[in-house]
């Protein structure tokens, strides 16, 4: 089958909304992360317009995408309206962070991490079709969430060190980061054994294609040690220096554990 970019890029631009929500939620029930709040917002809200930009160009005719609303039923009409949800909430708290409403912006901000959690399985459950074994099972869109959470929270833990108060908050958003990529381990392994254990199995979507066949340097470099191990580390790493006092100068471990998530995720789904 023929890889589709556009779709394929979409889905890693709704896992940077919806883990950078998922973050700045956590910080808003913390009383933490004040200082990037519009910065997060606004690459969480930038993410989502450009991913669903890019995302219309799968189609033959784009300019047909209006026709969705007149099949509410489906599963690109609903991810059509949580999309536009997930908008509309990111351009109210992007607002709300240059003002001084704490109690609404709390608000928005738990919203926004609400549907940051439902965006990923609502647009991974357009994929779960019989017609396609490997994909047709929850493993897939838990692979979303999971990819999602590592990027946004490693980005956002980054710009936390590099904007925010790193001394008294970078802690805590290193331990949000390993979080997420761990949490992204977990469910990047939950749908390779579903690819292995899929039904009516076929050489060209099975696990040893991935273990030893010809998609085996993709999977082995691109997902485990770049996409898995990498961000792990560097997490891991970062948390033990901001233990010993150093969170200073940790930004740059963070940005890249986000790049080496990012690289993965797309491996992963090509």
């Amino acid at each position: 089958m023929e890889i589709q970019w556009p779709l394929l890029i979409f889905s890693v631009l709704l896992g940077v909304t919806s883990g950078s929500f998922v973050f700045l939620a956590v910080g808003e029930l913390r009383g933490k992360f004040r200082e990037v709040r519009f910065s997060g917002a606004l690459i969480a809200l930038v993410c989502l317009a450009v991913g669903g930009c890019v995302s219309v160009l799968h189609m033959g005719h784009p300019e047909r995408a209006t026709h969705l609303l007149g099949n509410l039923g489906s599963g690109l009409s609903k991810e059509l309206f949580v999309v536009a949800i997930m908008g509309i909430i990111a351009l109210v708290y992007l607002v709300l962070a240059k003002k001084d409403y704490p109690g609404v912006s709390k608000v928005f901000g738990v919203l926004g991490g609400i549907v940051g959690l439902v965006l990923p399985f609502v647009a991974g459950s357009s994929y779960l079709i019989a017609a396609r074994p490997a994909w047709d099972s929850i493993a897939l869109p838990l692979m979303f969430l999971g990819a999602g959470l590592a990027l946004g929270m490693t980005l956002m833990a980054g710009l936390v060190l590099l904007r925010g108060k790193a001394a008294e908050e970078g802690g805590f958003a290193l331990k949000l980061a390993l979080a997420g990529v761990l949490i992204m381990a977990v469910t990047t392994v939950a749908y390779v054994i579903w690819i292995a254990v899929a039904p009516y199995q076929a050489p060209t979507r099975s696990i040893e294609r991935l273990i030893s066949g010809d998609m085996a340097v993709m999977f082995w470099v691109g997902v485990v040690i770049v996409g898995l191990a990498a961000p792990v580390a560097l997490s891991a790493l970062a948390l033990v220096q901001a233990g010993k006092g150093k969170a200073a100068g940790l930004a740059p471990y963070l940005f890249a554990a986000c790049a080496c998530s990012a690289i993965g995720a797309v491996v992963l789904r090509v």
